[in-house]
C-alpha cells in the first residue's frame, strides 16, 4: 500500500519488492504478461502516436465542468514547435489570485507518448489545487535522441520567465509567484529532476518551488556513487517485474543514446564540481512516488533521502510497496490507482504548503 513510513534498512528496501497480492491477482486474470518490450521502440512509438485520437476523444467527454483546457503551439528557443496543452480552474480568477503554475512531462523512455498521458492528473490539480498546468511536447528519440528532449523541457520551463521572447498562453491569474513547479511520470520524472538541477544552476528567476517526481531515474547504473551503492538494488532485484523489465528498459536507452557522463541525464551521477555527496544542496522540495516493485525504485530512495539528509530540503515520499513500474497505467481499474491518483494531489499540496512555510 502507499505509506509515507519509509524502508530504512536494506532487508525493509527489498521487501519492498514483494508483490502485493491485489496487484498479483490483477497480473494473473490478464494472463501475467512479461514487462517486456510488445515491439521495437520505433513500432511501438508509432502504435502509441496512432493511439492518440482515441485518447483525445475519450478524455474530451469525460472532461468535468469545473476545468478548462486549451490547446496551443508554441515556437520554443531551440527551434522545436511545442503542443502545449494548458488546463486550469473554471471561474476562479481574480485581479489578486496567484493560481500556482506546474509543468508537467510525460514518461515514454524518452522515446515515446504525449501531453495527454498527464493530463487526467493535470485536472485534478487544477480543479483540487486551482493550478494552471503546463503540458508541453517535446521531441523524441530515436528521431532525435538525447539532449533533444530535455532541451525542449528547458525551454519550455524558461517560457515563465517575466520576460521570455516567447510568451506562454497562461490564464492570466497564473503566477509562478504562486507557486513554480516541474513534474513527470518516469522518463518525465527524470526531465524534471534535471530541470530542478538546471533551474538551480542557472539561477532561473522566479525559482523553482517543488519537484513532483514518480517513478523516475536519476542515476546511471554505470556510475553510481559508492556512497549508495550499496542501496542501489533494483536493477537487479526487479530486472524482471511485470510492466517494466530491465531488458525493456535498455531499449529505451538504446534509442534514447544518452550521455552517461552528463548530468542532463543522471545529475546524481554527475554532481557539479566541487559539490557534496550527490550534489543536491539548494535543489526545492520534493515531493517523490516510488513502487516496490520497479527497477527504478532506488533511484527514488536514494534521491529522496540526499535531499533530506544531505540538503536538509523537505521531502515526503508515497511508497507503494509490491506494486510495479507506472502500474495506474496498465490497471487504471484497481483500487490502488485512485488511492495513488488521490496521493498525488495531497503530495502537491503539501509542496505548495512548503512553500508558504517557507515565505
Amino acid at each position: 500500500m502507499g505509506t509515507t513510513s519509509l524502508p530504512m534498512t536494506i532487508p525493509e528496501i527489498l521487501t519492498t519488492g514483494t508483490i502485493d497480492p491485489a496487484f498479483e491477482t490483477a497480473w494473473i486474470s490478464r494472463g501475467s504478461p512479461p514487462g517486456v518490450a510488445p515491439a521495437p521502440i520505433p513500432a511501438l512509438s508509432a502504435m502509441v502516436a496512432s493511439s492518440l485520437p482515441q485518447m483525445q476523444s475519450a478524455l474530451a467527454a469525460s472532461r468535468p465542468s469545473s476545468v478548462i483546457e486549451t490547446e496551443h503551439t508554441v515556437l520554443l528557443s531551440t527551434g522545436f514547435r511545442s503542443r502545449v496543452l494548458v488546463c486550469s480552474r473554471t471561474g476562479t480568477a481574480t485581479a489578486t489570485a496567484k493560481a500556482p503554475v506546474i509543468l508537467l512531462f510525460h514518461g515514454g523512455g524518452g522515446c515515446l507518448g504525449f501531453p495527454e498521458l498527464e493530463l487526467p492528473l493535470a485536472r485534478r490539480l487544477a480543479a483540487d489545487l486551482d493550478a494552471v498546468v503546463v503540458l508541453p511536447s517535446y521531441r523524441l528519440a530515436p528521431q532525435h535522441p538525447f539532449p533533444a528532449g530535455v532541451q525542449d523541457a528547458w525551454a519550455a520551463v524558461q517560457l515563465l520567465r517575466p520576460d521570455p521572447d516567447t510568451t506562454l498562453p497562461i490564464p492570466p491569474h497564473a503566477d509562478p509567484a504562486g507557486g513554480f513547479m516541474v513534474g513527470g511520470s518516469s522518463s518525465g520524472a527524470n526531465m524534471a529532476g534535471v530541470l530542478a538541477r538546471l533551474a538551480r544552476d542557472e539561477r532561473l528567476h522566479p525559482a523553482l518551488t517543488g519537484q513532483v517526481l514518480v517513478c523516475g531515474a536519476w542515476l546511471d547504473p554505470g556510475r553510481v556513487p559508492e556512497a549508495c551503492a550499496s542501496r542501489y538494488l533494483s536493477r537487479e532485484q526487479n530486472a524482471e517485474a511485470p510492466v517494466l523489465t530491465q531488458g525493456f528498459v535498455g531499449e529505451f536507452l538504446a534509442a534514447y543514446r544518452p550521455d552517461e557522463e552528463s548530468a542532463l541525464w543522471a545529475p546524481l551521477s554527475n554532481p557539479r564540481e566541487g559539490d557534496t555527496g550527490l550534489g543536491v544542496g539548494g535543489l526545492p522540495p520534493g515531493y517523490f512516488q516510488v513502487c516496490g516493485m520497479d527497477v527504478n525504485r532506488d533511484d527514488g530512495l536514494i534521491y529522496e533521502r540526499a535531499l533530506r539528509e544531505e540538503a536538509g530540503v523537505a521531502t515526503r515520499m508515497d511508497l507503494y510497496g509490491g506494486w510495479p513500474h507506472c502500474f495506474w497505467d496498465a490497471y487504471p481499474e484497481l483500487e490502488m490507482s485512485e488511492r495513488r491518483a488521490e496521493d498525488y494531489v495531497k503530495g502537491v499540496r503539501w509542496l505548495l504548503g512548503q512553500r508558504k512555510g517557507s515565505g
